[in-house]
């Protein structure tokens, strides 16, 4: 049985790729219209519900935002957040020398 990822086009990525910036692109346009829209509904001093939805669609499109770049670009998340972590921590660095050395 034979790879199907080995046996696909090559441009095929490359396409995938574009997909996910046009996708990005957009999802960009949605997430800086949520934010001034949160930001014209509290300048209008909107109902509480209407500015917690407000609020929920701009995060949500900003977090789909983030994640689609993040897979436009190829970043492994789980991964760039552990060394991320393990350089403001200093885990997981390699060993320094002790006093007995």
């Amino acid at each position: 049985m034979t790879n199907d990822v080995e046996n696909a086009k090559p441009g095929l990525l490359k396409k995938g790729r574009g997909f996910l910036w046009t996708l990005a692109a957009f999802l960009g346009v949605a997430a800086v219209c949520g934010w001034v829209a949160l930001g014209i509904g509290l300048w209008m001093d909107v109902e509480r519900t209407t500015r917690l939805v407000l609020a929920i669609v701009a995060a949500v499109a900003t977090e789909a935002l983030f994640w689609t770049v993040a897979a436009a670009l190829g970043v492994s998340v789980v991964e760039a957040r552990k060394r991320i972590w393990r350089r403001i921590t200093g885990r997981g660095a390699e060993s320094a020398p002790t006093a007995a050395e």
